[in-house]
């Protein structure tokens, strides 16, 4: 039964290095199909933020489908000081197969943060726990 604390650490380590490299997808996306898109432009919309008027910003993708080539905007819209695709940016497109107009961005910023987070701590406790083990046994 002591064998399982031993190795437990070991085994979360393990995990979160393994959560770090899993694609990221939107929730409403059932069917995932992942493809290269090519950002052909950005929509804008007025928003309101610590009581001034801004800009935000939408990329609008093209991408290739089994039906065809579709065009769509993204629609997580991020302010002007956060918006980060050029026209002509290679991104990767995650859309659903039976909807091809429903799309999101593969390795958006939110992917960026939870692998890094995840990489971290899954780096930190093997680290930690090969030098206890090296220390005590």
């Amino acid at each position: 039964m002591i064998w399982i604390f031993k190795i437990l650490p070991v085994c979360i380590g393990v995990l979160c290095i393994i959560i770090a490299w899993l694609p990221e997808r939107d929730r409403k996306i059932k069917n995932p199909v992942f493809t290269d898109g090519e950002v052909v432009g950005s929509v804008t919309q007025k928003i309101y933020q610590k009581h001034s008027e801004t800009l935000s910003f939408a990329p609008v993708v093209r991408y290739q489908t089994e039906q065809g080539e579709i065009t769509c905007t993204i629609s997580y819209f991020v302010p002007e000081w956060q918006y980060r695709y050029h026209k002509g940016d290679k991104i990767k497109i995650c859309y659903e197969k039976s909807q091809p107009q429903l799309c999101s961005i593969q390795n958006g910023s939110r992917y960026e943060i939870r692998k890094v987070l995840c990489m971290t701590v899954g780096i930190g406790i093997l680290a930690a726990y090969a030098v206890l083990w090296v220390q005590y046994n």
